[in-house]
């Protein structure tokens, strides 16, 4: 769960934009509605992939 936490932490406002404009555009037209559980399910991926389980951003330098 810390994952998802520093996930929102640092990327908040994408996510607002995703859900909003989802539902902005869903207004106007419903397919728009569409983008709300992809970005579910992106949020997701990014989560598992991008952070370790103590919540931190993993760093592209391995070495």
């Amino acid at each position: 769960m810390k994952r998802y936490k520093g996930l929102i932490r640092d990327t908040w406002w994408v996510w607002l934009v995703f859900v909003g404009g989802g539902i902005i555009g869903g207004i106007f037209l419903p397919i728009f509605f569409s983008a709300i559980p992809i970005s579910a399910f992106a949020f997701i991926y990014f989560g598992l992939m991008r952070y370790d389980s103590e919540g931190e951003l993993i760093s592209e330098d391995r070495s």
